[in-house]
């Protein structure tokens, strides 16, 4: 089932970072994910058809979201 009013900027907002569980990631675009280095690269637990790219200002961590989650 879909949210018929899912903003996923503002899903963004309130998410905790799974390394740092700091609240609030940014959106990002695919260049800036793919400039990141390896180690600020968060591989996903479950296969999750992510919508944006994503990182943690608190952190640097980088990843694929709703991927990026440590649930």
């Amino acid at each position: 089932m879909f949210a018929e009013n899912f903003n996923p900027l503002a899903a963004l907002a309130v998410a905790k970072c799974p390394r740092c569980h700091a609240t609030g990631l940014v959106e990002i675009d695919g260049e800036a994910h793919d400039k990141a280095p390896e180690t600020d690269k968060h591989q996903a637990k479950f296969h999750v058809n992510a919508s944006l790219y994503a990182q943690c200002p608190a952190c640097g961590l980088v990843g694929e979201w709703p991927g990026m989650s440590d649930h």
